[in-house]
């Protein structure tokens, strides 16, 4: 947080810094050799500046967080930590999956022909009766792509897999063609690489239309049999509703 203030004071004073220079010679050009009103200026100018970065920012956030003030409400008004297995239903679009626990979703986020939304098991972020936060947990996430044009979509996905194999960015445990609920799809197991280490993964590309792709992704940082089992449950269990 320290560094944080030391970066932000040090922009203020090069903002500050570029503003007497560009009123100064404004001064200079009428002649008027005064500091006092290029300090002025100056100071006007640097409020102005640091009050809409601080603005934008705001803003930004306030928009980031937007899909996740659901979430964080439900959590705030229920601390006690979830534990068991229940049908999640979409309210936007048809189609349900089972989930474990304190797992629960973002609202939509919409990016361009792509709506994705993000979830947790917020069993995280809460204390059991010993006074701990659970370790264990899935993080998950729902793509859902439209005007889909590839005449082989799975194929499409298979090639990047392999071409991120290829790279060492990710191990491929199992991956193949498969059919979830009698609908066409392609699984993929697996470990990713990343900064902080590995990531478990298990991934479902679901194609319930022939311009519709639903993506579902579930993440875990710890390897358990439990969690590999809920994980590949959430993936098996995608279906699409009557609504």
């Amino acid at each position: 947080m320290t560094i944080l203030i030391i970066l932000a004071l040090c922009v203020l004073a090069a903002i500050f810094a570029v503003c007497f220079g560009v009123f100064k010679l404004g001064w200079l050009a009428f002649k008027n050799h005064s500091n006092k009103g290029p300090l002025v200026a100056a100071g006007i100018c640097t409020v102005l500046v640091a009050g809409a970065i601080t603005l934008g920012t705001w803003l930004s956030v306030r928009a980031v967080m937007a899909p996740f003030q659901g979430m964080m409400a439900r959590v705030k008004q229920d601390p006690t930590p979830v534990y068991g297995q229940r049908v999640y239903q979409d309210d936007t679009f048809p189609f349900e999956l089972a989930v474990y626990d304190g797992m629960d979703f973002s609202n939509w986020i919409r990016l361009g022909n792509v709506d994705l939304k993000l979830g947790i098991d917020t069993n995280a972020f809460k204390k059991d009766s010993s006074g701990k936060r659970t370790e264990d947990f899935l993080i998950a996430a729902v793509v859902r792509q439209t005007n889909v044009d590839e005449k082989q979509p799975f194929e499409l996905l298979q090639a990047q897999l392999n071409n991120a194999q290829a790279q060492r960015q990710i191990t491929l445990a199992k991956a193949g063609p498969a059919e979830v609920n009698g609908l066409p799809a392609y699984q993929a197991t697996g470990e990713a690489y990343s900064n902080r280490g590995k990531l478990n993964f298990w991934l479902s590309a679901v194609q319930p239309a022939p311009d519709t792709l639903y993506y579902v992704g579930v993440l875990s940082l710890q390897d358990t049999p439990q969690l590999a089992q809920e994980a590949q449950g959430m993936l098996d269990s995608f279906r699409l509703t009557n609504r």
